[in-house]
């Protein structure tokens, strides 16, 4: 800001202190509530087709959920628009050195094995209390302490031992092999995403209380939802989840982050306020619907499944952009074998069985028919848009799951799964020289069919399901498709007693947290398979420690590339989002391809797409909007307030995820 600036705002301060003294106070809340009234309110309105499945940050499962407790909820550290670590609530975090007095007293701690978190003075939970470090031990110990219960956040809180409280802003974690106890380092932990919950708010409640039955919401505070987010919940927030159509947020006039990032050098001093009033999730039952919606401007944003986005890109409207591109959050869709010696069909733990099976799904097809291009064919679990970690198979590893349908037949042949000698087009059954029946897995004579579980809300999805019914029928195996709703196949996957499924994931950057989901260590948490294999934890475990980035990255392969090849998964599609946006109602959207950061996808809290969206009618709808017009009436009293003082006192702050760019 310049000196005519300075010079200008100096002149406003002295017409603004003679107006606010000449006015009596009911004048200046009569000219509030005009202002009230005058503006049109500022909304960013957001389309879904997936509601969100809890409000309590703990017991959510989907993407739409993670979005909105990113919104709500701040964590220690976020995602920038270049997908790399920043501060949030932690405004400097670092593996504390060996130099350290705490790890000179304990010869035993390994580098690595203690993390120190620097917090910020500015932020306070919306119900006024400051949030200082004795929340980040309670949330922390929280998780370490009661890994069963506190089952949301188990990537991390699994090698969790406890959190120290250093001073009021000042937190240090301690990690732990969890079979020994000993310390042990903890590669991941500079991106810890927990949400931070209030502690005088949580204490009393148990963990199973907190992790299973509370809505996420206080009856006793006037804002429901009591976090330090830059947006807040509503009175109607529980109303409005209940109804199951929307939900609404209102920008929090005291977030933190423009007073922790005002001196940044390059920084605007508005740059992390929230420039407009309220951000509405909008829930949609039907693509179309939701299309329509946004073509009619009832909405402003929405990511499409591939044929809607298709048809509306196609007809390309006035005043509507679109944006295609891998998915930030690493989504990926898979077949999923339930590998727990359970459910309809156990035949299917058979490695040659679901090899041959992979060899007969053509994934090149699926994914130029049933996402229209709009995805790149699956290989191993990290996805190529985190470059630095993805693992993709040499030529040889593809071979063997190459589409090959004869292939595929004369494996099962060999296997000793024969097709009856009346119907040399009929479905295979298990002989006594099986893997299936020599392991008890399953009967001689039993059929090889399956049944699998679909998603309803995901029509390309029930799509390739009636293609592999089809095509796997070529291979003399059978598919029983079952349609059910996302929280059907929650409870029937995570039960183990499934045979296989079309579902998906989503990861952090750091290539812990997709690794653990696939491990043993996952079991009876978050693995949705049940599959171990020793060659995958050993590598996968000697990841987490591995301090060395360079090091880190051979067991992160091998990790991958033994998941890839012993196939619990047929890792179907990495799959593009495909987000359309008006660009009549708000400016600031931005270059995704060059900030992936920005996407809506983004549910790492603190999206820095909300601090740049600028709605177009601001100067045209008569006034600026309430939470400018309270910041105004706010600065003329205190400009009174410091005249006063001064007067009986005197004089007295594209992108692709290239790496974990993790520091020693």
């Amino acid at each position: 800001m310049g000196k005519k600036d300075l010079g200008f705002l100096s002149m406003c301060a002295i017409v603004l202190c003679v107006t606010v003294l000449a006015v009596p106070i009911a004048g200046i809340m009569g000219i509030t509530e005009d202002a009230r009234a005058a503006p049109k309110e500022s909304v960013l309105r957001l389309g879904f087709l997936q509601k969100i499945d809890s409000l309590n940050p703990y017991m959510g499962l989907n993407d739409a959920a993670y979005v909105f407790y990113g919104l709500v909820y701040d964590t220690l550290g976020v995602i920038d628009n270049k997908m790399q670590p920043s501060n949030d609530l932690a405004l400097g975090t670092w593996a504390v050195p060996l130099t350290d007095p705490e790890m000179v007293a304990h010869p035993n701690y390994p580098f690595g094995s203690v993390w120190q978190y620097n917090l910020t003075h500015n932020a306070t939970f919306t119900n006024g209390e400051p949030f200082t470090a004795d929340d980040v031990v309670f949330n922390i110990n929280l998780n370490a302490g009661n890994y069963s219960s506190m089952w949301s956040y188990q990537p991390y809180s699994y090698f969790m031992k406890d959190a120290v409280k250093i001073n009021d802003y000042t937190v240090r974690i301690h990690f732990r092999d969890k079979v020994t106890n000993n310390p042990a380092p903890a590669a991941f932990a500079y991106l810890i995403s927990i949400p931070m919950l209030p502690k005088h708010k949580l204490q009393i409640m148990t963990a199973m209380q907190i992790g299973f039955s509370w809505d996420g919401t206080f009856d006793d505070e006037a804002v429901p939802i009591v976090a330090t987010g830059p947006f807040m919940a509503t009175s109607r927030i529980k109303a409005e989840y209940l109804a199951g159509t929307q939900l609404t947020l209102v920008k929090n006039p005291n977030y933190h982050w423009a007073k922790d990032r005002a001196l940044l050098p390059g920084e605007a001093p508005d740059r992390w306020e929230v420039k407009f009033d309220k951000l509405v999730f909008y829930f949609y039952d039907d693509p179309a619907a939701m299309s329509y919606a946004l073509k009619n401007k009832d909405i402003d944003v929405a990511s499409f499944p591939p044929q809607e986005f298709d048809a509306l890109k196609t007809a390309a409207p006035a005043n509507m952009a679109f944006y295609t591109g891998p998915k930030i959050t690493q989504y990926w869709t898979e077949i999923g074998f339930c590998m727990n010696n359970a459910g309809p069909n156990p035949s299917r733990l058979d490695h040659n069985i679901r090899q041959a099976l992979a060899m007969a799904t053509n994934k090149s097809y699926i994914v130029e028919n049933y996402y229209l291009g709009l995805a790149d064919v699956g290989t191993t679990a990290i996805p190529p848009v985190n470059s630095y970690w993805h693992y993709e198979p040499n030529a040889t590893e593809k071979a063997q799951f190459k589409f090959d349908i004869a292939a595929a037949n004369d494996l099962l042949d060999r296997s000793g799964y024969p097709r009856p000698a009346s119907d040399p087009n009929g479905i295979r059954t298990v002989s006594v020289s099986s893997a299936a029946a020599l392991n008890d897995w399953a009967p001689e004579t039993t059929p090889l069919s399956y049944e699998m579980l679909i998603r309803r809300e995901y029509p390309e999805e029930r799509a390739i399901g009636m293609y592999l019914k089809d095509i796997w029928r070529s291979v003399g195996v059978n598919l029983d498709l079952s349609i059910v709703d996302e929280a059907t196949m929650t409870q029937r996957v995570y039960a183990y007693t499934y045979d296989t499924m079309i579902w998906y994931w989503s990861a952090d950057i750091d290539p812990n947290y997709q690794l653990f989901s696939v491990s043993r260590k996952a079991w009876d948490g978050w693995s949705d398979t049940k599959w171990a294999n020793q060659s995958f934890e050993d590598n996968y475990s000697l990841s987490v420690t591995t301090m060395n980035k360079t090091l880190r990255k051979e067991y992160v392969d091998n990790a991958q590339r033994v998941h890839y090849l012993d196939a619990p998964y047929i890792i179907l599609a990495y799959v593009y989002q495909t987000y359309a946006w008006r660009t009549d109602t708000f400016t600031g959207w931005g270059d995704w391809a060059a900030d992936p950061g920005r996407s809506i996808d983004n549910f790492w809290m603190g999206n820095p797409i909300y601090f740049d969206l600028m709605p177009k009618d601001r100067t045209q709808d008569g006034g600026p909007p309430l939470w400018m017009i309270a910041a105004g009436v706010g600065a003329a009293a205190a400009i009174v307030a410091v005249v006063v003082l001064f007067r009986f006192k005197g004089k007295k702050k594209e992108g692709k995820i290239s790496e974990s760019p993790l520091g020693e």
